[in-house]
């Protein structure tokens, strides 16, 4: 074997030019491979971790209803028991209840209907970014009551500033009418627009006392580990919940199946580009090996003469092309990596048209960068294959060449 290899190094450099073309050609593959995987993978959990972290988190738990009702007739009651087991559950960093109600929010005149979602406050931090995306006055405090903070377009559209005073009317749990004013005290932006203009954020005791809920709650959103971790999380949370037949419990990839649909399609999009990129590379290892045998027709049929086995020349000619395989890996490997490092700790911002198409789906303007494990690795076993499968049929032809071919070529 170490003839043979030796052999195939000598014969991968004969054409010197040939080689770095093809090699060259392998180095641009594995680097677009390598940078638009992990483009696509960091965008993806931008975009998930951006959802999550606005609304559902990882995980949300409500009442037996819940998710198809959406209405307070459905509702988880917060007590010690619930608590223990949710700050006991593993592979949850965090928990936050949440009560979620409709109604008008109205300024003089002016009157739009809103979202209103009642935090805790201490809670909500360890789960979403809702108080870091307060870009004027504060986040609603339990030592500040009745304050309320709106979504930028919902206070533009109803002229609203802080320091204003807003009567929300909504029905109550008790089918009462309710009716209070509560102080504008924060201006926050969301990245989703139809939240930023219909979302109003009240302290979690506000809503309660507000709709007449007693230590009732909507929904209480759980953040995991990450994203992948959800489903684990969920499922231990089913068995662990006492009472788990009064409640319901689903993932974010559950709740936001748009936005599944939406990776599952860039990804294909993504892929069918990759393939046809693969291809490209499977010719030139192809192209560069099979001319390599047809120039050494002579050479080889005399080694077959000299009783070389068919099965060591078919070793030669796989190894040369593994060989020009495994160079172009790693040198693209020594160059995508360090690049994508580098991107994935200087996310790029966008701006102007591209900035409004990924607000308008929900994410922040920036592409970010995720190098998994899985993305040099699958790089790596997908040229390897490719390689492996280009030199079949240039090393089948050489193994079964005959001496008299050889010589009749003279």
């Amino acid at each position: 074997m170490g003839l043979e290899l030796r052999l195939a190094w000598r014969n991968v450099w004969r054409n010197a030019r040939r080689t770095w073309l093809t090699v060259a050609a392998t180095v641009f593959a594995v680097v677009l491979v390598v940078f638009f995987v992990a483009m696509a993978a960091g965008i993806h959990e931008k975009m998930i971790e951006d959802s999550v972290r606005v609304a559902s988190g990882h995980v949300t738990l409500a009442g037996e209803g819940y998710f198809a009702n959406r209405t307070l007739e459905q509702f988880v009651t917060l007590d010690a028991g619930l608590q223990h087991t949710l700050d006991a559950a593993p592979g949850v960093r965090g928990w936050a209840p949440r009560l979620v109600g409709f109604g008008l929010v109205s300024k003089e005149t002016d009157a739009q209907g809103v979202a209103v979602l009642g935090v805790d406050p201490a809670r909500e931090a360890s789960v979403t970014t809702l108080a870091r995306r307060v870009e004027r006055g504060v986040f609603v405090s339990e030592d500040a009551p009745k304050g309320i903070v709106l979504g930028e377009r919902l206070a533009r559209n109803l002229g609203a500033e802080l320091g204003d005073e807003l009567l929300l009317y909504s029905e109550a749990y008790s089918l009462e009418t309710a009716y209070d004013l509560f102080t504008v005290v924060g201006v926050m932006k969301l990245p989703e627009p139809s939240l930023d203009r219909s979302l109003a954020l009240v302290t979690l005791a506000d809503a309660q006392a507000f709709f007449v809920y007693g230590e009732r709650v909507s929904e209480v959103a759980l953040l995991a580990d990450d994203a992948d971790a959800a489903d684990q999380v969920a499922a231990g949370l089913r068995g662990a919940l006492p009472g788990a037949e009064a409640v319901e419990v689903q993932t974010w990839a559950e709740l936001m199946p748009e936005l599944v649909q939406f990776i599952i399609l860039d990804d294909a999009g993504m892929y069918v580009l990759l393939v046809i990129l693969v291809i490209v590379v499977a010719f030139g290892i192809l192209n560069t090996i099979l001319m390599s045998v047809l120039e050494r027709t002579r050479e080889l049929g005399v080694l077959l003469a000299l009783g070389l086995r068919p099965g060591a020349v078919f070793r030669l000619v796989y190894l040369e092309s593994l060989l020009l395989a495994g160079l172009g890996l790693a040198i693209g490997l020594a160059t995508s990596i360090p690049l994508v490092l580098w991107f994935q700790a200087h996310p790029v911002e966008l701006s102007n048209e591209l900035a409004g198409a990924m607000e308008l789906i929900g994410a922040e303007p920036v592409i970010t960068w995720k190098l998994k494990p899985w993305n040099p690795l699958g790089s790596v076993l997908t040229i390897l294959g490719v390689a492996a499968l280009a030199a079949l049929y240039p090393a089948v032809k050489a193994s079964r060449g005959r001496p008299v071919d050889a010589l009749r070529s003279l």
